[in-house]
């Protein structure tokens, strides 16, 4: 007996041990991971939020905005470095806690293994915890989805959970629009559970009163921020009318193409799934009569209808796994929990343990794999050369928010395919008005400018300069003709210094703009467009803006680009 309890004892401090070391390695991802496009995206949004402008009004957006809501008082508590970024994903950080917190309420009646295992099952799926530590509505989303059916599944139940299950479950929509899937047809099942049963007892909604208010609530919250910041219209407008045509005509793809690497990579989970599945159905027809109010099939509900908002996209790319993800790992840790159950040997317990202790761990190895093959220091540099080259008003512009917290140029401050096919001229014609209407100084490349028109590609070769692959700074370059003298046009972005690259060509020659001549490497420009004439020996230079830091820099062509990456 106390050998058996001893085996127990050293079983539990062990998967304690994987636990913290999960969660290490959760944190560990959020800091050094490197960032995908579209977390630059969600970023600047969130700054923007942060400095009082409104989503869909004041610029483009198509996603629901609790996620920039959430993390704007990064911004208002830190400043505006984009290095910020760092802490936004450690504020996401905490939807993973929540998620993690709500997978082991879920399980809480299928034992404390079961319960246990939730946590460590899902920070153990590289696939999750990957997308759960990055900047995107999704993790939210589905954190606040997982609590609301955390919470209608809790026995006993009160009144109290139920209004937080409402709320959680509004708030949950205001995430994402994919939640008025999953989320809708919990909803929906809840609805017709409460209508089949007309008040009678047991139901799976023990307390719809409260579970209405708590929902009814959050209605209010959300129709009283779009009335004070009159956005009804652009709301509906970016988020469901747009949304839905982006939806028909977006480039789409397979489900499979992103689904089966993560079925063939982790047959592990989805075999512990499956029993998990097993082990819960047959708990539900052990309950005879009462099997129709059991909470547990709300979360098998959930399992089908969360696939499904995956699947059923266009383009169903990764990131909208993650919530069927989710499901699948509660169930595998019942799984799990099943297999070890019915171990009665203890020497057979003790491996089916260490082997599930075995299998967690290489799950650290694995996250630790996938950490060293994409790391975010060269974009952390990059945006540290941001904040040092520019100041937080300066504009800058690339099409993923890049930059995080500098102003954009454009209403579109980011464009994905369909966007760039679908207004194509009204690009190519806005954008450089934009540009230099705005005074804008920097751009960073990423990986949507070669899709973009191509005048307006030509624009932005001929009046932005590389400081290396990544970082291109307002200015333009200059080829005299053998022989004679270089007439030609400068355009100042805006009033401010500009120089001369390199500084000899002033010794070699004699640079005259708007008939002025310059005796110095460093000049002040007005903002316009200016007469340049250069009569000497050099053969080409520049004239380029010179940054916030007062550092002369010269482009270096021909670099590779590095910053921006898809995942």
């Amino acid at each position: 007996m106390k050998r058996s309890v001893g085996g127990f004892i050293a079983a539990g401090v062990g998967l304690g041990f994987v636990l913290v070391g999960l969660g290490v390695q959760a944190a560990r991802l959020a800091l050094y991971k490197s960032f995908s496009i579209d977390e630059f995206q969600y970023a600047h949004a969130a700054w923007l939020v942060a400095r009082g402008e409104v989503p869909y009004r004041d610029f483009f957006e198509v996603h629901l905005p609790l996620v920039y809501q959430a993390l704007a008082p990064v911004f208002w508590l830190l400043g505006d470095s984009p290095l910020h970024i760092l802490a936004l994903r450690v504020g996401m950080l905490l939807p993973l806690v929540g998620t993690c917190v709500a997978a082991a309420s879920l399980n809480r009646r299928h034992g404390l293994l079961a319960m246990l295992l939730a946590p460590a099952l899902l920070l153990a799926t590289p696939p999750f915890v990957t997308l759960a530590t990055e900047i995107r509505p999704d993790p939210l989303a589905f954190a606040l989805f997982l609590g609301a059916l955390a919470l209608v599944s809790a026995r006993p139940a009160s009144s109290a959970r139920a209004f937080g299950a409402g709320a959680l479950l509004v708030a949950a929509v205001w995430g994402s629009q994919k939640v008025l899937f999953h989320g809708g047809i919990i909803g929906l099942a809840l609805a017709v559970d409460l209508v089949a049963r007309r008040g009678r007892e047991p139901a799976l909604l023990p307390a719809p009163r409260a579970f209405l208010a708590g929902a009814g609530a959050v209605l209010a919250l959300i129709a009283a921020y779009l009335t004070v910041t009159r956005s009804w219209a652009a709301w509906w407008h970016w988020c469901f009318v747009w949304a839905s045509e982006h939806q028909r005509h977006y480039p789409g793809f397979s489900w499979r193409s992103y689904f089966e690497p993560v079925w063939k990579e982790h047959p592990w989970l989805f075999t512990l799934a499956g029993l998990g599945l097993a082990a819960t159905v047959r708990r539900l027809g052990s309950a005879g009569r009462r099997m129709l109010s059991e909470p547990d099939l709300l979360l098998l509900l959930a399992l089908p209808a969360t696939f499904g908002s995956y699947a059923l996209q266009r383009a169903p790319f990764p990131y909208s796994l993650l919530p069927f993800l989710g499901v699948v790992a509660i169930l595998a840790a019942r799984g799990a929990a099943a297999v070890l159950g019915a171990l009665e040997a203890r020497a057979w317990k003790v491996a089916g343990a260490s082997a599930l202790l075995l299998l967690l761990g290489g799950q650290l190895w694995r996250l630790e794999e996938r950490l060293a093959a994409s790391r975010n220091e060269r974009q952390r540099d990059v945006l540290a050369r941001v904040a040092t080259l520019t100041a937080p008003g300066d504009v800058a512009y690339d099409n993923s928010g890049g930059y995080v917290s500098r102003p954009h140029a454009y209403f579109y401050f980011y464009t994905d395919a369909y966007l760039r096919g679908a207004i194509a001229d009204t690009l190519a014609r806005e954008v450089p008005e934009a540009l230099v209407a705005s005074g804008c100084v920097l751009r960073v490349d990423d990986l949507r400018t070669e899709g973009l028109p191509a005048s307006l590609r030509r624009f932005l070769t001929e009046h932005y300069q590389p400081l290396d692959g990544d970082v291109f700074l307002w200015g333009q370059r200059y080829e005299a003709p053998a022989p004679g003298a270089l007439e030609a046009k400068f355009l100042a972005v805006r009033d401010d210094r500009y120089f001369i690259e390199p500084a000899s060509a002033l010794e070699q020659g004699a640079l005259f703009i708007d008939e002025r001549r310059i005796t110095e490497p460093v000049f002040t420009l007005s903002k316009g467009e200016h007469a340049v004439r250069y009569e000497g020996s050099a053969r080409a230079f520049y004239l380029l803006w010179l940054p916030r830091d007062g550092q002369r820099w010269a482009p270096r062509p021909g670099q590779p680009p590095t910053y921006s990456r898809l995942f």
